[in-house]
Formats: structure tokens, sequence, C-alpha cells
């Protein structure tokens, strides 16, 4: 069934070892074209007018009577020529200025300005306006103190000119450890400030430091209270060629004038010179039991508009003092190692209580403010300061007062009836010209300030912790051509 058999073999050749050939290729992209072109749309127009050329008009030669002109003109012309010299010669006018029929012809009350946190006893000390005039800077204190004072003061920052303003909450609160009494703004840098406490410290701030509550830089003044604060643009004895004054001169109830230097990159203040008030200095006629060599307090201070070097100072007891930087005699007097100086170069006729203000004239060198507890607004001059030139008799008693910075004959000055009532030095009847109202609740006016940016607004603050912001007439504001004169000629009337 089986059987061997053999056959030849049959192959056939692998295919996947085959040789593999290779090429090299490539592509490119068309080449890329550009064009530019522009495109610009011009529109012109043009219009031209003419009128009509005018033919000039030939008059002829009137026909009159010359003898009958001639006879007319001599017999109307003395009596013309004679009422001309006699209006330029009344006084009907004199001083008129016309308004224009929009301008407001009364006050308004624009805000109230209140710190709902201040404590029951706490009353409105100080106003001061920054500048740039939207800032209102309002300190706080006790109204009566019998010993070392244990209240806590505060200053209240407003900014009238903000989208978010609100009366009854200060953009911004600093506290301090006393009664805070006085206040000045900077006058070129609205963020910086001093403020001065019943302890006698100084203290100055920034407000650009928004996250800081405490103060840039500090200074102590002797224990009395830093009664007034004034920025300077002076070194003691020379004119700084800066614009930006950094000298701060505070005054204080022990009699201290302390001139301190503000050291921005230090953030110090350094004691510089001082002067001191002494008894001696006091007119006999209202010098109390006191120790010639000992201080008398200071309660208003105010430099000269054109000599920085000159500056007057009032004083507890109704003295009125004409001052110099420029003294340089020793009185023994020794403060945190600088020895104090006399600074009292003359003395003006005294009041009969404390002096409330005394204030230089803004627009003239020699003309000085000063009211006092005797109920009298006083002009002095300081080429005679042996008697005033001019007397105002308030019938209500007086407790602060301010030169308007606009008009150079009038005053503002702020009653224990809560009222601010403006006279007018050139006025003979002496009545007020203006009085802006107590408030709803009336209480006693401590402080005044007019806004020297915006002469419009004056604040005014009173017992109560309110502030209260008025925008003022044009009537009152805006002065008259002859008012200047008119206080040169007052000024000039002893000396006559």
């Amino acid at each position: 069934m089986f059987s061997k058999y053999s056959d030849n073999p049959v192959s056939f050749p692998s295919t996947w070892k085959t040789e593999q050939s290779l090429a090299a290729g490539g592509t490119q992209t068309d080449e890329l074209v550009r064009e530019e072109g522009e495109c610009q749309v011009v529109e012109q127009a043009e219009v031209g007018t003419q009128t009509e050329e005018e033919e000039s008009k030939h008059y002829g030669h009137p026909n009159y009577d010359e003898a009958s002109l001639s006879a007319f003109l001599k017999r109307v012309a003395p009596k013309v020529i004679r009422e001309l010299e006699r209006q330029n010669r009344s006084q009907a006018f004199h001083g008129y200025s016309v308004l224009k029929e929009e301008e407001s012809t009364g006050v308004k009350l624009l805000h109230t300005l209140r710190w709902n946190q201040l404590h029951a006893d706490g009353v409105v000390t100080c106003i001061d306006w920054s500048c740039t005039g939207s800032v209102i800077g309002v300190t706080y204190g006790s109204k009566c103190h019998d010993d070392w004072c244990d209240h806590k003061g505060a200053v209240a920052v407003w900014n009238i000119n903000r989208s978010d303003f609100d009366a009854n909450q200060p953009e911004r609160v600093i506290e301090a450890s006393s009664c805070v009494l006085s206040l000045a703004f900077h006058p070129t840098n609205p963020a910086f400030f001093a403020a001065g406490t019943f302890s006698g410290e100084l203290l100055v701030y920034d407000l650009s430091r928004t996250e800081e509550v405490t103060p840039l830089a500090t200074g102590e003044c002797g224990g009395g209270t830093v009664t007034t604060l004034s920025w300077v643009d002076i070194t003691v004895g020379e004119v700084t060629p800066s614009r930006t004054p950094n000298t701060i001169i505070a005054t204080t109830s022990s009699g201290f004038i302390l001139v301190w230097g503000l050291n921005l990159m230090k953030q110090q203040l350094l004691l510089k010179t001082g002067f001191v008030l002494q008894g001696q200095d006091v007119p006999r006629g209202i010098r109390t039991r006191m120790d010639d060599s000992s201080g008398v307090g200071i309660t208003a201070a105010s430099f000269n508009s054109e000599d920085s070097m000159l500056f007057v100072l009032g004083a507890e007891g109704g003295g009125l003092f004409l001052c110099s930087t420029s003294c340089e005699i020793p009185t023994g007097i020794e403060f945190a190692g600088v020895s104090l100086m006399r600074c009292v170069t003359s003395a003006f006729a005294p009041h009969s209580g404390r002096l409330v203000t005394a204030q230089c004239s803004p627009h003239h060198r020699n003309a000085i403010l000063s009211a006092a507890s005797d109920n009298q607004i006083r002009l002095y001059t300081l080429l005679q300061p042996n008697k005033p030139v001019s007397v105002i008799h308030s019938e209500e008693s007086i407790s602060c007062a301010q030169w308007s910075p606009s008009r150079p004959l009038v005053v503002a000055i702020g009653l224990v009836t809560g009222e601010v009532a403006m006279f007018d030095f050139g006025i003979k009847n002496r009545q007020p010209i203006l009085i802006l109202p107590a408030a709803e609740k009336p209480s006693p006016t401590t402080a005044l300030q007019f806004n020297k940016r915006n002469m419009e607004l004056v604040g005014v603050g009173d017992q109560l912790g309110r502030v209260t912001i008025w925008q003022l007439p044009n009537s009152a504001v805006s002065p008259l051509s002859t008012e200047l004169t008119n206080l040169q000629t007052i000024l000039n009337t002893l000396a006559d």
C-alpha cells in the first residue's frame, strides 16, 4: 500500500528580505506675495460770500444859523460845566459797586459738621482750612479744666469737595492723649498740619499716610498749653529761599515762643531757638502780682504779612505787644538746652480784659486787629501803638475774631450768643454789615476761620461741638475799589 518515493525538492525565494530603495523628496509652498495700498478720503468745501459794495453817501453841508447856535452855547455851557463839576465833587455814589442780578444777596448755610463720638463735655477749640480750601480740620477739647487734663482730644478732618462727603462722619479722626487746642495746616502742602495740646505737646501729622495713626514728628513745649501755632517762612533772623516753610512757631500759656524746625528726612522736630514774654514786659497799669522774670500766658499770636520777623502777641491780662525774632537780649531762662531771648520791642495800649484775638492784617503792613473780653474790637497802627485808631464796641461778649481775607476794612466777630457779626471799620455808625445767625440750638461761638482759597466760605465752631460752614454773599466778600485807600486814611488819622 505504501512504498518509497523520492522526488526533486521544490523551493521559492523569500520576499521580505528584498533590498529597499530610498529616495529624497521635498516640498515648497508658493512664494508669498505682498501688496500695499493707500486710501484716504479728502473732503473739501469752500464757501464764500460777498456783500455788495456800499456806496459812500455824500451829505450836503447843512445850513444853520451860526449866530443862533453861538448864542445858545454861550447861554447853556456855563450851567452844564457847573453841574459836571458839582457831580465830580459829589460823594453820593462813593464806593458804590453794581451787583450782578444773578449774585446772591444773603448768606447760605452749606453744612453742619458733627463728630458723633465726641464726649459730652467736648467743644470745638480751633478750626483751620488746608491750602487748597477743600479740607477743613476741627480740633476738640473740653470747655473746663480744674487741674491736669485727663480728657481725650481729637482732630477731625472733612473734605467738603468729595463725592462721598458726610457731614456726620469725618474722613479722618486722629485722637490725642489730651485736649487739642490749636491747629495749623501747612501753607503749601495740604497733607501736613500741626496740632498743639493742653499738656504742651506739638504734633505734626501727614494725612497722605492713610494707614498711619501716629504723628510724623513730635515736640514738647514745656508743659504749658500750646495756645497758637504758625507755619512761618523764616529761619530766625533771615528769610529762607525755600517756598515750602518747615518752621513752626508755637506759643504757650507759660509765656514761651518756641521756634521748631521740621526735618522731614529724619521725621523730627528740632528746637532752633525760643523767646519768652516776661512780667517786666507787661505795662504797669495791668501788671498783677507776678515775678518780673516769670512768663506771662500768651493767648494770641500773628505774624506780619510782609515781614515775617515781626509778630504781635496777646496776653491773658489784656496786654498787646509788638515783637521781633531778631532780638538777641538774653533772659537767663533755658528750655531744652536753648537760651530763651526777649522778643518784645514795644507795647500797644492794653485792653482791660483777656485778649482773644491779636492779628496782623493780611492787606496792610501796619494794621493790627485786637479783640478782648472787654467787648472791644480795636484797630491799631504799628506807627503809633499807644492808642487805637478805631474802636468798635460790641453789645455781646466776644469769643473770637478774624480779619476778612478779601476786604481790608471788614472783620468777623464770634459772639457768645452763637452769632457771628461782621463789622466794617469804614462805616461810622459801627453797626454790623452782616450777621450769621446762631444754630437752631444756640451755643457760644468758640472758633472762627475764613477759607483763604474760597473766600466766600467761613467755618464757625461752638461749644456743642458743631461746625457750621456758611457761604457769604458777594457784597460781604468783594472789596470796594477805595477800601484799601480808606484803610490807609484811617491808619494815618493819629499821625495827622
